[in-house]
């Protein structure tokens, strides 16, 4: 169905239905640009609230003012308990969105993951719906099932969302606020190696010792992921080099678990303790000699490794 829908192909779409039984589905209608299978399904069912749901994609606030007109529920949701609003944030449908907020829709509605259009519309980079949200009502302290804002999803995503991110803290504040998991913005950025973000939010007074629920620092995320840059602008900012997570582990214990060369390269060079063990007793040179790790053995060696430790 996916590939007829896809294709335009509404003879193939109705055999599909009437010999198979396949459902048409309407987020592909309106991902594709499809309103001829999109109206066949609406012919077929009749399902007004579901059809004014899936609308929104299109981008064209007349077809959801139809829906409405027939007799739609502005705020119906789908099984997901995703609105309209919700969608046309998903898909940055900006006039529809305008559209939806000046015809009363509930704003602040949540899914099953308890997100809200700001939510999406902050994760899908879309700065013009996130503004027009916030200044008719939004919540920007909003959170959902992970503990987690708009303002975080947006540093979940990389460099290209910087101009978001800013305006999102200026209107939320909170840079050292954790999810349920204990992590803050900088961790999740210094997790997927957002160099300039990194940076933005430590010049916002994000705290970059800060631990999560198992003790990790956003240096013990980036040793481990072999960022190198990130690691660096963490210890050029005064990151711990030696904080040790639940298990006793520094970052550069982390960078050796993951093979990191460059990173624990990095670490060792710029003040790491070599010879730091965590709550097992180990030291890194324990775990590089057992993952046989021949050039990071010679480095800590080099270093002053005490190799009977």
């Amino acid at each position: 169905m996916k590939y007829a829908i896809i294709s335009h192909n509404i003879d193939f779409v109705s055999f599909l239905m009437n010999e198979y039984n396949i459902e048409i589905d309407l987020e592909y209608c309106g991902v594709y640009q499809n309103l001829d299978v999109f109206f066949v399904y609406f012919d077929q069912t009749n399902d007004i609230n579901k059809c004014f749901l899936y609308s929104t994609i299109f981008g064209i606030p007349s077809l959801c003012e139809y829906f409405l007109s027939q007799g739609a529920n502005i705020n119906s949701k789908n099984i997901y308990g995703s609105t309209a609003l919700y969608y046309a944030s998903c898909f940055d449908s900006f006039e529809v969105v305008k559209f939806l907020i000046s015809h009363g829709v509930n704003i602040n509605e949540k899914n099953i993951l308890r997100e809200t259009a700001l939510h999406k519309a902050a994760f899908n980079n879309s700065k013009e719906i996130v503004e027009f949200l916030l200044a008719h009502g939004a919540n920007v302290n909003e959170k959902d099932n992970l503990n987690e804002t708009a303002f975080d999803k947006a540093v979940f995503n990389n460099n290209n969302y910087k101009k978001i991110i800013e305006f999102l803290n200026s209107q939320d504040g909170n840079i050292n606020k954790k999810n349920i998991l204990g992590k803050t913005a900088l961790h999740k950025a210094a997790f997927n190696n957002c160099k300039e973000i990194s940076e933005i939010l430590i010049s916002y007074g994000a705290n970059i010792n800060e631990k999560n629920r198992c003790g990790d620092t956003a240096l013990h995320k980036a040793a481990f992921n072999n960022y190198k840059d990130i690691v660096e602008i963490l210890i050029s900012f005064g990151a711990n080099i030696n904080e040790k997570n639940d298990y006793g582990d520094t970052a550069l214990h982390h960078a050796i678990f993951s093979n990191s060369k460059e990173a624990a390269e990095f670490l060792i060079t710029h003040g790491a303790d070599i010879n730091k063990k965590n709550k097992e007793g180990k030291t890194a040179l324990y775990y590089a000699a057992i993952k046989d790790l021949k050039e990071i053995v010679e480095v800590l060696i080099s270093h002053g490794a005490d190799v009977k430790s």
